[in-house]
């Protein structure tokens, strides 16, 4: 039961995400006019972290164009050296580093799915993640304390792509369940 549950979660939550990530159809296709569909960078961030909290039954995040701000000063500080990001994480903060795949451009799904991902390694009975895996970051996405966030997104000097979501108030806090 509880591995259905885990895995009908994450379809549901790689469905929203990959929905998102499709590229706006060309104005015109085959000789007809097609639907333009433009997703802002909030909602890219916003909807799938939303679809994943609705599973658990957790209210909404909103956006934050002042956290984005932060996000975006924040993420700035490492554009030279995005490696560095992740040492120096704060509190109520979700970090993604885009590399590997040439030419790949990295988009907020992409970033949320990995976050989603973790819920993998979650334990729901013991509110704990299994020994020796990460989970921090879906914690944080998840965390009932959370009602704003505000996301950007960096190139890099080395050709990553860096990803930043901050929260307010800070969330996944040592020794509380996140929902």
């Amino acid at each position: 039961m509880a591995m259905e549950y885990t895995t009908r979660r994450w379809l549901g939550a790689l469905a929203a995400i990959v929905l998102l990530s499709c590229a706006p159809a060309p104005a015109e296709a085959a000789g007809r006019k097609l639907l333009q569909i433009q997703i802002s960078l909030a909602q890219q961030f916003v909807v799938p972290q939303n679809h994943m909290r609705a599973i658990q039954e957790q209210r909404p995040l909103k956006w934050s164009s002042g956290l984005a701000d932060q996000a975006e000063r924040w993420a700035a500080r490492f554009k030279g050296n995005c490696a560095a990001a992740s040492a120096a994480m704060p509190g109520g903060v979700n970090v993604f580093r885009g590399f590997g795949e040439a030419g790949k451009a990295w988009q907020p799904s992409d970033a949320v799915a990995a976050w989603a991902e973790q819920s993998n390694y979650f334990d729901l009975a013991s509110g704990a993640c299994a020994a020796g895996k990460l989970c921090a970051q879906f914690k944080q996405v998840m965390s009932k304390g959370n009602t704003d966030v505000g996301c950007a997104s960096v190139k890099c000097a080395d050709g990553t792509t860096l990803m930043t979501c901050h929260y307010s108030p800070l969330g996944n806090v040592f020794g509380e369940r996140p929902f």
